[in-house]
């Protein structure tokens, strides 16, 4: 980097890099994304986990919804009550752990970047387009899985690149016992992911086909080897398996349900459908629920470098790039092979999409600085769009939603809400409308289930209308409500007292193309017990 500020670099260490995004992005950790009913879904059950000392605890807060306990992402829930004992349950804490893990995963990819560019000032610039790139922080907020399984996979391509790749004499020179060590601890770092998601399936596929390339077409990699990383790999999961069927012996058929309602069995024509609408969705920011940040660009600079990287791999014998390229490749394989298609698992391209980039370019020399330029456009793109997306789309209203709940609802108190509440409430208070839906498969009346649970407050959000009047658009957030909505409000109507309503712009109302459109209304109602002669009794 000729005319790279060399000299403000070389002072400069990763750590400086990391510590710095780390403390930047400690200041809006809570306001952006917006607080998602899932993040709730995830640490409720961890803290449901953690007060009856049963790692197959089900959530409390579903009581009809069917739910059956595994163990495929138990270690996420050990690693949030571990955070639970230490701070407290709010979501800072749980959204501190995916800072923590992508400050980590920078220094991951720094690492990585080290190896493909032997240089220092490259690497630190790749470090910074990461930290810059909008879905990466997105990521690094939400109190999901996706960037510790992002932290896993370039752990894992680290350790495969600096010990097995760059170390290839040795390591097919050494003994059997050591030869194979290295690859079963590679397997280890990737099987650990298994216990935090089951897309470890997506981040474990690019190095499983690096091995059968490297097998198939290279005498690099020996028939040992490749048995001995993908055994380790099947041992661990296995092994999470075994352990799910002494939390549910119907665990196959339970999981097996669970995957074809996402759309794990549909065929592959079908799937590949998805596939594309997957991508489009994601370009042009279309989603349910979940808050998908700008990435048009993203998308369309890590097709250009794929195709570039393509072209390359006809050109010039580059291992790298060919293992980049094959990881990349891999990832889309899984997200098709899985048919899922959440929206937040596309992280899972963007290290690799990055790195694909900074490989291409590390040996530019040209006299007009082609290399400064692309570096220099790339960075000032991505820190814009993120500075204007942050600002644009944060929120700072959760804490207020929580505090006018509070002025009327005691936190030990019996409600039905909405789960994005729970931050305010004790375990075991809360109960979510999900549950609604499943009143008449369970043969009780929305008064028995009131009844039933001894709730006291129903704390109701403007978007039940809008989903009821909308039917069937947006079943799928609480499934049908028709069966149930007339009943639960002529029980509103007639047993409840309205004691608070106030309004919110953003969590009355969980789609997130009305979020924010207007001021949505929260009503809070407290059950009238003193007339159980009425209703209450009738539906019994």
């Amino acid at each position: 980097m000729n005319t790279f500020p060399k000299n403000i670099l070389n002072k400069i260490k990763s750590w400086h890099l990391i510590l710095i995004y780390l403390i930047i992005n400690l200041f809006f950790l809570n306001n952006f994304p917006f607080i998602h009913s899932d993040e709730a879904w995830l640490s409720g059950l961890s803290r449901q986990i953690m007060q009856t000392n049963n790692p197959a605890a089900t959530e409390a807060f579903f009581d009809l919804l069917p739910r059956s306990p595994h163990t495929i992402k138990i270690l996420f829930h050990f690693l949030q009550i571990i955070f639970i004992k230490i701070m407290a349950y709010q979501i800072f804490t749980f959204r501190l752990i995916s800072l923590l893990a992508g400050s980590l995963s920078l220094f991951f990819f720094y690492k990585i970047s080290i190896l493909i560019t032997d240089s220092k000032n490259l690497s630190l610039v790749a470090l910074i387009i990461l930290s810059l790139d909008i879905h990466f922080i997105y990521s690094s907020h939400l109190a999901r899985q996706e960037i510790i399984l992002v932290l896993i996979f370039l752990a894992a391509f680290y350790y495969y690149l600096k010990k097995i790749e760059y170390n290839q004499e040795i390591y097919g020179a050494s003994k059997k016992e050591y030869s194979i060590k290295k690859d079963i601890y590679l397997g280890l770092i990737l099987g650990s992911s298994i216990g935090f998601h089951p897309n470890a399936f997506i981040i474990s596929l690019p190095l499983i086909m690096i091995y059968s390339w490297k097998l198939i077409f290279s005498r690099e990699t020996k028939f040992k080897n490749y048995l001995s990383f993908g055994s380790t790999l099947a041992i661990i999961a296995f092994f999470f398996v075994y352990l799910s069927f002494q939390f549910d012996p119907n665990f196959i058929s339970h999981y097996s349900s669970y995957g074809a309602q996402l759309g794990v069995f549909d065929s592959m024509l079908l799937k590949l459908e998805n596939f594309k609408d997957f991508y489009l969705k994601l370009f042009y920011q279309i989603s349910g629920t979940y808050y998908i940040p700008p990435i048009k660009f993203q998308l369309l600079f890590f097709a250009a470098t794929a195709l570039l990287s393509l072209i390359k791999l006809f050109l010039k014998k580059d291992d790298l790039n060919l293992y980049l390229f094959i990881s990349l490749t891999a990832i889309n394989l899984g997200y098709l092979i899985i048919g899922r298609y959440n929206q937040t698992s596309i992280i899972f391209i963007f290290p690799l999409g990055y790195l694909l980039f900074i490989n291409l370019i590390k040996n530019i020399n040209f006299k007009f600085k082609l290399k400064e330029i692309l570096i220099l456009l790339l960075i000032s793109f991505l820190g814009l769009n993120s500075i204007f997306t942050i600002i644009k789309d944060s929120h700072y209203n959760y804490q207020d939603y929580l505090n006018q709940i509070a002025e009327v609802v005691p936190q030990d108190s019996r409600v039905l809400a909405n789960l994005n509440t729970d931050y305010y409430f004790e375990n075991e208070s809360l109960f979510d409308y999900r549950n609604l839906a499943y009143l008449e498969e369970n043969n009780l009346s929305f008064a028995n289930y009131i009844k039933k649970n001894q709730i006291k407050y129903i704390i109701y959000p403007e978007e039940m209308d809008y989903i009821y009047n909308s039917r069937p658009s947006w079943n799928i957030l609480y499934g049908n409500l028709y069966p149930y909505y007339q009943e639960m409000q002529k029980f509103i109507a007639q047993r409840t007292v309205l004691i608070k309503e106030f309004t919110n712009s953003t969590y009355p109302m969980r789609i997130v193309s009305k979020t924010g459109a207007k001021n949505w209304s929260v009503k809070i109602y407290k059950v009238n017990y003193a007339a159980e002669t009425g209703v209450l009794q009738i539906d019994d």
